[in-house]
């Protein structure tokens, strides 16, 4: 019995909550994603409204923090014109910077959440 109950304690306390600890929608003109151990000038993922990596596709940027608090990587989901969803993982990026439209330009609106690691189980 006693085992019993030490093993359901361990399991229970093994599992972390996944959560969405912050949520906004941006109207984004571009979003940049620098990788690490690259030159300045080359970029890990652009999105922008031309070229191949086109704002239009990205729907949503997720910002993952794995249970220290820490940045473990950022999750990009986006869809482009061949109709398929594609959600990549960017491990260990240094920095990004989104681009927010200047007023009365068009732009895309992408929602960007910041949440833990257990929540990119629930895909």
């Amino acid at each position: 019995m006693r085992w019993l109950m030490f093993l359901i304690f361990l399991l229970w306390a093994s599992v972390c909550q996944a959560m969405v600890l912050s949520q906004q929608e941006k109207n984004l003109y571009a979003a940049y994603f620098f990788a690490p151990e690259r030159p300045p000038t080359t970029l890990g993922y652009v999105f922008t409204n031309f070229g191949p990596g086109n704002i239009n596709f990205l729907e949503r940027v997720d910002i993952v923090l794995d249970r220290d608090g820490k940045v473990a990587g950022v999750l990009l989901v986006y869809t482009p014109t061949d109709g398929f969803k594609r959600h990549v993982f960017l491990r260990d990026i240094t920095g990004w910077m989104f681009q927010e439209v200047r007023p009365n330009a068009r732009g895309k609106r992408v929602l960007i959440r910041i949440i833990t690691s257990d929540e990119l189980n629930r895909l």
